[in-house]
């Protein structure tokens, strides 16, 4: 992984509201693919065919009735060279039963800096001062999609984590002690140490996360889902990511 300062890279706005390709994203999960995975895709193929192009992309969910019917919809804003709309629209329009268009413009103030591409690489947020980027390649994007859709729901994203580790952990025993007394039950605890667990990383699955939460917590299969602000549930095949960024954007 590389990292850069936010005063290391040269970012692209304008005053001026942005073009955008608006993916419905129910549509998108629905068919089994993912926002982030198509817009990397995209970028890694033009910043390997063009190491001198230069170009911010900015997300903004809202919802929309632009798909004559309403719904939440992703709007990727693009800063930079009109190949890489055309590139971004192409990208989502081949992607059959997704639903995408060249939309409106929107200004960039209204939405977050998600994606830049400078020096032949891809770029991500990893907080407000810093930036970073795998250096994959398309065939490494490629291979790694493929191998996500092949491969089991495992409990990865639920790891066990040592005591100095609790800011981002929550203690199941004790949410599971707090009911409990609540209702007026005595609570017996053992010598064992208390699971604890890491947030939910972005690339993590919402359905693993779900499945996650019902063996914790002794809930049945399928009792738990996992809401947009908007009260519909994200489908299992949902990034965490996109979990996060609707209620960021709410």
């Amino acid at each position: 992984m590389i990292k850069k300062s936010v005063t290391e890279l040269a970012f692209v706005n304008s005053k001026s509201p942005l073009p955008t390709v608006e993916v419905d994203s129910q549509s998108i999960e629905d068919a089994g693919f993912s926002i982030y995975r198509t817009v990397m895709q995209v970028l890694t193929q033009l910043a390997e065919q063009d190491a001198s192009l230069r170009a911010t992309l900015y997300m903004y969910g809202t919802v929309s009735v632009n798909f004559r019917e309403p719904c939440w919809s992703e709007f990727l804003l693009v800063a930079g060279p009109e190949k890489v709309l055309r590139a971004l629209g192409a990208g989502f329009e081949r992607l059959p039963a997704v639903k995408s268009r060249f939309s409106d413009y929107v200004p960039s103030s209204a939405a977050l800096r998600t994606f830049h591409v400078q020096d032949g690489l891809v770029w991500e947020q990893e907080d407000a001062s810093t930036w970073y980027s795998h250096a994959q390649t398309l065939a490494d994007l490629t291979a790694e999609a493929d191998e996500a859709d092949e491969a089991e729901e495992g409990d990865d994203d639920a790891e066990p984590i040592e005591e100095d580790e609790t800011e981002e952990a929550w203690d199941a025993e004790d949410l599971e002690a707090a009911d409990e007394q609540e209702e007026g039950t005595a609570v017996v605890v053992g010598n064992r140490k208390a699971a604890r667990y890491r947030a939910a990383r972005s690339d993590a699955k919402v359905s693993t996360i779900r499945a996650r939460i019902e063996e914790v917590f002794g809930l049945p299969e399928g009792s738990v889902a996992l809401c947009g602000p908007d009260g519909r549930s994200l489908r299992g095949n949902a990034l965490i990511r996109t979990l996060r960024r609707r209620w960021d954007e709410n």
